[in-house]
């Protein structure tokens, strides 16, 4: 009986959010500055649910996914602008080349936790972004490629409108499927790993493999982020990658829910909201998004989401007949 509930409950999630991304679509289509804003939205919800797994559940924290929204980014900019090979060959060599690279940072500081690992991953982040201005004959050095062709897919152009459309869908895909991957067994895993590492480990698992695993996939998410938000501008620029987007992004999983990758995307919105859309927070919209969330930390550990739903369990509760 509870299972046939969760899956009830997991179909019913499936097809809400799935509602609302498409009325976002006809919402913002056609309006150049609202398509902006909604692939900025796209873009750290794809950095914010690439840190899902590995941070959220797993709980290691890698600062780093500047570089791998930046890799994304640039593979189809350099694969556009630079050889004969369609743009699409840019989106898997971009995933590929952000999970080895996650892979083997992850490797180097597997003996790290907590401030070191952070700070030993927020250095690479860094000298990735100083990497890029430095390797002026690949990337273009501080101007960035500034423009490359439009991609076409079956004859058809990939426009502005459509790039926005297919990012947002690729949110809901990747939060539906990471949904999915928090029930499944390695989902458990990986959250029994940050409580439980020796239980896990004597269960058969090794808790290396599962962060090595967490972070690469964190990294394919990120990167599919960069690719989409390269197509949609057709240009790259270094400073579109810095470290800062990190810092953002890293508080929006536990500002939005931890309970599910949908906290993450509410999370993404939040920032977005408060640093680029509400002007009249215009200056003040960075210290807004720190003491939001602050304040949910403190009154709603489980964020908003979590906090949601606790209301309406409540709620359910009281109008059930006794």
């Amino acid at each position: 009986m509870i299972s046939k509930l969760r899956q009830r409950g997991a179909w019913l999630e499936t097809f809400s959010t799935l509602a609302l991304v498409l009325i976002a679509i006809a919402y913002v289509q056609g309006d150049v500055y609202l398509e902006d804003v909604a692939i900025l939205v796209a873009t750290y919800s794809m950095i914010a649910l690439g840190l899902y797994v590995p941070f959220i559940m797993g709980g290691a924290l890698s600062m780093s996914y500047n570089a791998y929204l930046g890799i994304g980014a640039y593979a189809v900019a350099i694969i556009a602008s630079k050889t004969g090979l369609g743009f699409g060959w840019g989106l898997p060599i971009g995933m590929a080349l952000s999970a080895a690279v996650a892979v083997i940072l992850g490797f180097a500081t597997r003996r790290l936790s907590g401030f070191f690992l952070a700070s030993v991953t927020v250095l690479f982040g860094i000298a990735f972004t100083s990497w890029l201005i430095a390797s002026a004959d690949l990337t273009g050095g501080g101007a960035g490629i500034p423009t490359f062709p439009t991609p076409v897919v079956f004859g058809v152009k990939l426009t502005h409108t459509i790039v926005v459309s297919i990012a947002l869908l690729l949110v809901w895909i990747v939060a539906v499927l990471l949904a999915r991957l928090r029930r499944s067994p390695f989902g458990v895993a990986v959250r029994a790993s940050r409580r439980a590492s020796t239980a896990v480990e004597a269960s058969g698992i090794r808790i290396s493999t599962i962060v090595l695993v967490s972070l690469a996939l964190g990294a394919i998410i990120a990167s599919l982020g960069g690719s989409m938000f390269a197509l949609v501008n057709e240009s790259v620029i270094p400073e579109s990658f810095a470290i800062d987007i990190v810092f953002l992004t890293v508080f929006t999983p536990l500002l939005g829910g931890q309970s599910t990758p949908w906290g993450a995307v509410l999370g993404a919105f939040l920032v977005v909201l408060f640093t680029f859309e509400l002007t009249m927070f215009k200056e003040t919209g960075t210290l807004l998004f720190a003491l939001a969330v602050l304040v949910v930390l403190v009154a709603a550990p489980r964020g908003l989401l979590g906090y949601a739903s606790s209301g309406l369990k409540l709620l359910t509760s009281r109008l059930e007949p006794r």
